[in-house]
């Protein structure tokens, strides 16, 4: 699996950010490869950067934030968006919470709630 998320800094140990499609970096973590991966966002919308992170071979995104933007995008692309809360965390220890099942499924019936 590879995930990804919008990240506050360009480091690899850098936190996710409350914001999806305006930031400036995106972590991405291969889980087969055990690789991370940090790339900036050159795109200034929320739909923008998930044609990169196709390209990249992402499956699944964990955001504390989504607009319908990104819910679209996200689903012709067939990337799947997860809530991964407000609180101040890792990549790496986000994805471990999702493969834990922590994390509700971003739908167009619910994003309203995490935007």
């Amino acid at each position: 699996m590879i995930y990804a998320s919008p990240l506050k800094m360009d480091k690899q140990d850098s936190a996710i950010t409350k914001v999806l499609g305006k930031a400036k970096y995106f972590g991405i973590y291969d889980d087969a490869t055990n690789k991370l991966e940090v790339i900036q966002n050159h795109h200034t919308g929320g739909a923008g950067i998930f044609d990169e992170l196709s390209k990249r071979g992402v499956n699944i995104v964990l955001t504390p934030h989504a607009g319908p933007g990104a819910i679209n995008k996200s689903l012709e692309l067939n990337i799947k968006l997860y809530y991964c809360g407000d609180e101040r965390k890792m990549l790496l220890e986000a994805v471990k919470e999702f493969q834990d099942g922590k994390y509700p499924l971003i739908t167009q019936q619910n994003f309203q709630q995490y935007h």
